[in-house]
């Protein structure tokens, strides 16, 4: 009795770890094989551009900036998380910044156009992410290996202490934000970090008004705050 029990067990453990598995493989698989997961962030870009031209018709006391996250909302990391599927493993500091530090990851549909636009009407890009501080010199060379805008007056805040935004969204104080793009609800406001997804949801509700027009999301299905949101 008890060996039966012990291959009910194995047998249950074994199904939801292909669930879990099947579940991730087939995120992945719609982001990197999909035309719709790259249609909308060429839309998520189209609506950024007509926000960013309609903003350059108002007049504003500070220069005008854009705050934008990098990891799936600028650089394309499929390959990582192909291997972390495939090989069985889990995201943490070393295996990341072995990928950060390969300089390799490519532009999201419709960033790179878009952020070279911006710069060239005049708009200052601020890079915000919760890449850590040691990843800067290879997060800067993968960023000008693409094109992206990127001189010596480029602020890029990563993390060093907190992966809560607000202190470093806080810090720009000389420039007017006329918009944030992110594929994390996090990447907006700090009203939602460390919530459940009811709660971020609710939150979501409250700020409705922005989302199109100072927020801009990108689809992510493969990680995110969502994956720790239940309650």
């Amino acid at each position: 009795m008890r060996f039966l029990l012990f291959l009910v067990l194995i047998l249950f453990i074994g199904c939801s770890f292909n669930n879990e598995r099947s579940v991730k493989d087939h995120s992945m698989y719609w982001h990197k094989n999909s035309a719709e997961y790259k249609a909308l962030c060429l839309q998520a870009y189209n609506i950024a551009r007509k926000k960013l031209e309609l903003e350059l018709s108002k007049e504003y006391e500070k220069p005008l900036a854009i705050i934008a996250d990098l990891d799936e909302t600028i650089f394309d990391n499929t390959p990582y998380n192909e291997m972390l599927i495939k090989e069985n493993k889990s995201y943490n500091q070393e295996n990341w910044s072995d990928w950060v530090n390969k300089e390799i990851a490519t532009p999201v549909p419709g960033s790179l156009d878009f952020f070279n636009y911006a710069k060239s009407v005049g708009i200052e890009i601020i890079y915000l992410s919760n890449r850590r501080v040691e990843n800067y010199e290879a997060t800067k060379s993968n960023l000008v290996k693409l094109g992206f805008p990127f001189d010596e007056s480029t602020i890029m805040l990563l993390r060093d202490e907190t992966r809560d935004k607000l202190k470093r969204r806080s810090s720009i104080k000389d420039y007017e934000v006329i918009m944030l793009i992110g594929d994390n609800l996090g990447d907006f406001d700090s009203a939602f970090f460390g919530k459940t997804n009811k709660e971020r949801w609710e939150v979501s509700v409250s700020l409705k008004d922005r989302f199109g027009e100072k927020f801009i999301l990108l689809p992510n299905l493969i990680y995110g705050d969502w994956e720790i949101g239940f309650e």
